[in-house]
């Protein structure tokens, strides 16, 4: 089975942030704990936003699905609610490193994204209204840019 690259490389870069809790986050750290090239890392991304941004992406996709498939409304909250607070402090970690000026605006773009997301599909199968979604948006948003 081949190996998903994309997949490797994100892993090796959560690592580095999660675990190592690099403040500076480079190409270099991530190809040596990945045991890649580093024209193996710039033929799949631009650069280090361009990485965490399909980081986010895929984190994304996966955390709808998830919050989803929960039975009940108050169990989709509860989901993503534990989540955002699982999920802090590689947040902050993320966008403390020297890429916050560009990280910030990407988080936030995922961030509305998924709630866009989760509102046209809660809608669309009728579990809520507008006003919990946006307390739920209004709480999640809190959690995760609050400082620590």
């Amino acid at each position: 089975m081949p190996i998903d690259m994309k997949a490797a490389i994100c892993r090796s870069a959560s690592e580095l942030l999660t675990k190592k809790r690099t403040k500076k986050l480079t190409v270099k750290d991530i190809v040596e704990e990945c045991g890649i090239t580093r024209q193996t890392f710039y033929y799949h991304f631009q650069d280090i936003p361009d990485l965490i941004c399909y980081m986010m992406e895929q984190g994304s996709k996966e955390l709808l699905e998830n919050c989803l498939a929960q039975p009940t409304l108050e169990d989709k909250i509860r989901y993503l609610l534990s989540v955002a607070l699982n999920a802090h402090p590689l947040i902050q970690r993320t966008i403390s490193t020297s890429y916050q000026s560009e990280l910030e605006p990407l988080l936030l773009e995922q961030f509305y994204s998924f709630f866009d997301q989760l509102t046209n599909e809660s809608a669309s199968s009728s579990l809520v209204s507008d006003s919990p979604v946006s307390y739920t948006h209004l709480r999640a948003h809190e959690t995760l840019f609050q400082t620590a």
